[in-house]
């Protein structure tokens, strides 16, 4: 690929923002047991250093980028297979005949559920023998395009890349790429923020994108935006926007 067209990279950065935390509570948990019951010091150094393990090792599998899905000019380059069995698979965009994403709901020995997110793609093969490939998502956090505030639930995704197989040339699909690629750095989305005090930050909904954001309530609702995507049709929150479809 020519290194001057566009791509979109999607990696789960919440996701790895999410493990960071969690590995540092598994840390303060394990000392607070310690001050509490230093008797079971070993007992208790197996379980959280297991849990540890478990956490910096999905940790740096996803800060690798190895698992992060790529769209571009050409197709759709993603990571396929479980644990050490997965390859970098590459599928041109003539060859994907459907697309579609799957919820999965989980459920822990305790009856705790939690969702996660597949990507069903049917690749057509030789003889027109259609191939099924299943691509690990994400969990609620959807995922974020690199360098970028963007954020791509499982659906939208799914929508982006049929519009990219759809279209109908090489320029339509830069095109597409770079209206999907707006969003704000996220270091100046921070130092944006930071700058607005507390009583000014003001929750907003987007419907495009599906997700939250804060924006500085100082400014008039024509100059708020999302950060995400640019639009400024953004709401007070979901079910504002949800009585704007019933009218």
């Amino acid at each position: 690929m020519n290194s001057s067209e566009p791509e979109i990279i999607l990696e789960r950065r919440y996701g790895r923002n999410a493990l960071g935390c969690g590995m540092v509570l598994i840390i303060i948990v394990f000392f607070v047991c310690m001050a509490i019951d230093s008797s079971i010091f070993f007992e208790l150094l197996i379980f959280f250093g297991i849990l540890f393990v478990l956490a910096l090792l999905s940790f740096l599998s996803l800060s690798s980028g190895k698992n992060n899905i790529i769209l571009t000019v050409n197709g759709l380059r993603f990571r396929e297979g479980v644990w050490f069995k997965r390859r970098q698979m590459e599928i041109p965009w003539s060859d994907i005949v459907e697309m579609k994403f799957v919820k999965k709901i989980s459920r822990s020995g305790s009856g705790v559920q939690s969702e996660y997110f597949q990507l069903h793609l049917q690749e057509k093969g030789h003889d027109e023998i259609v191939k099924l490939h299943r691509i690990e998502y994400c969990s609620g956090f959807g995922r974020q395009v690199l360098n970028s505030i963007t954020t791509f639930t499982a659906e939208r995704a799914v929508e982006l890349i049929k519009k990219l197989r759809d279209a109908g040339s090489e320029k339509a699909r830069i095109q597409i790429l770079n209206d999907n690629n707006k969003g704000e750095n996220p270091e100046d989305v921070k130092k944006q923020i930071r700058n607005v005090p507390w009583k000014h930050r003001l929750v907003r909904y987007c419907p495009t994108c599906k997700i939250i954001f804060v924006v500085d309530g100082r400014k008039e609702n024509s100059e708020q935006s999302c950060h995400s995507c640019g639009s400024k049709e953004i709401y007070e929150d979901e079910d504002e926007y949800l009585k704007t479809l019933n009218k």
